[in-house]
């Protein structure tokens, strides 16, 4: 007679399920690529992965929170590009392991927290503690997009400027104008202070749509010989905020009428 050896069914049913399910056999949730100091305007792309190969679907949801530095602004100044803006959910499977999160970065300085939690098909967390990244928008100075004279008129002229100002606040703008031929003195600088101008538009609650972005106009008026209608060959603008001033940019063309 061949003697017989009797398991406990529970006991084997406990070590198979632990083998199968068990934590120490749950892959872990990856998150490459985002950087710990974003850049106002740009479009980082978070690499979301496991650990190692899994025979489940992982959905995972990502949620965003923005804080700006200012105290001031909105949620949708930093964004995922796909999902409801603060929120976007997927699916990583084991023949598409990799998943690539697109965020925007909005123009406004601040703190954007990134809270990530993954669960898979049998119902089991894969993130007992919910995953966080942090990126950091400093304050800069500001950003000129364009300088555009325009308007011009035998008495006066506009200059449009639009840019962003990571801080919500600006000081100044400085204009170095290159004036027409045997004309003195042969440039002139000019500054003109716009910190009220900036104050009333940031305190807003209108400007929280637009982040930091802005476009302003500044009038001048000048005497100049009758029938003369140009008054300046180039304009180089500069803004200046708390941070300090802007890289200069040099005017392309003049136009009839202000964008």
């Amino acid at each position: 007679m061949i003697p017989r050896r009797v398991f406990p069914l529970a006991g084997l049913l406990t070590v198979v399920c632990a083998s199968a399910w068990g934590q120490a056999t749950l892959p872990t949730v990856i998150i490459r690529d985002l950087p710990t100091i974003g850049v106002a305007a740009t479009q980082p792309t978070a690499t979301v992965s496991l650990s190692g190969p899994y025979p489940l679907n992982v959905t995972v949801t990502m949620k965003l929170t923005f804080v700006p530095a200012t105290g001031s602004g909105q949620p949708y100044d930093a964004k995922f590009a796909n999902g409801s803006g603060t929120t976007t959910t997927f699916t990583i499977t084991p023949t598409a392991p990799t998943a690539s999160v697109p965020v925007m970065i909005g123009t406004v300085a601040g703190i954007i927290t990134i809270t990530t939690s993954a669960t898979d098909s049998a119902g089991n967390s894969l993130t007992p503690v919910p995953l966080t990244n942090v990126m950091t928008v400093n304050p800069t100075v500001p950003v000129i997009t364009s300088v555009i004279p325009c308007a011009v008129t035998l008495s006066g002229f506009s200059i449009s400027v639009t840019g962003r100002s990571t801080p919500r606040d600006m000081t100044s703008a400085g204009f170095h104008f290159t004036l027409p031929t045997n004309t003195q003195p042969s440039t002139l600088d000019v500054s003109v202070p716009v910190s009220t101008a900036f104050t009333a538009w940031y305190n807003n609650p209108n400007s929280s749509a637009f982040g930091s972005t802005f476009k302003m106009t500044v009038q001048f008026s000048y005497t100049g010989p009758p029938g003369t209608s140009v008054p300046l060959v180039a304009v180089t603008g500069t803004l200046t905020n708390s941070i300090g001033s802007s890289t200069p940019v040099l005017a392309q063309s003049i136009l009839a009428t202000c964008p």
